[in-house]
């Protein structure tokens, strides 16, 4: 099935290097509407993702983007062609326990573990070396960075994003569109929509 990647950045790069490693796809190119008619990580910019709109045939869609909000606005523009599908991309070395459910759409990196009884609802990013406990929960759209580590009980809410190196106890729950900043440890819950970064975690912004 012909693969198109939207997000020529990072995440974009390894979908594209890596392609091969979990799944069997033929390589369009990329869908990025800054970096248009370059050539990045060996394939083509064909363009923004509106044409993708257009396909009147069955193909594989990645959405390489990290940001969750930009990640929502562009799923819900393409969810109107029912020719995209939307396959996980999870790398083989990843360890994934008992009863975990991961949904459609995710990219999981290398060395990731994912305990017992997790739930990763769809389109979620989960970056390389990050370790998530048992019985957690990855809401739709949200990220987790390099080398994070989720206690068990974690929630990560719709859109939320946890920076490199984080951690949090057991039970925490991230509030829906929050932002963990990278190294934060995390032992009080995150309202919806605010950032928290430090050791332990204070809140320093509310997006009301």
């Amino acid at each position: 099935m012909d693969l198109y990647i939207v997000g020529a950045g990072n995440v974009g790069a390894f979908v594209a290097y890596h392609a091969k490693d979990m799944g069997s796809y033929n390589l369009k190119g990329f869908l990025d509407i800054i970096k248009q008619h370059q050539v990045l990580y060996d394939l083509p910019v064909l363009g923004d993702e509106d044409l993708l709109l257009e396909i009147s045939k069955p193909v594989a869609v990645a959405i390489a983007i990290a940001n969750p909000t930009i990640k929502r606005k562009v799923i819900d523009k393409l969810k109107t062609n029912s020719n995209i599908e939307f396959p996980n991309f999870i790398h083989p070395t990843v360890w994934i326990g008992n009863k975990v459910r991961i949904g459609k759409g995710c990219i999981i990196y290398p060395g990731v573990t994912i305990n017992y009884e997790t739930d990763i609802k769809d389109f979620v990013t989960v970056n390389m070396n990050a370790t998530i406990g048992h019985n957690c929960k990855l809401d739709d759209f949200s990220t987790v960075s390099p080398g994070v580590n989720l206690g068990g009980g974690t929630l990560i809410s719709k859109g939320g994003f946890v920076g490199i190196g984080a951690s949090t106890i057991q039970g925490v729950i991230i509030g829906e569109d929050a932002i963990v900043g990278g190294m934060t440890m995390v032992i009080a819950n995150v309202p919806d929509k605010a950032t928290t970064v430090g050791n332990p975690n204070k809140i320093i912004k509310t997006n009301k």
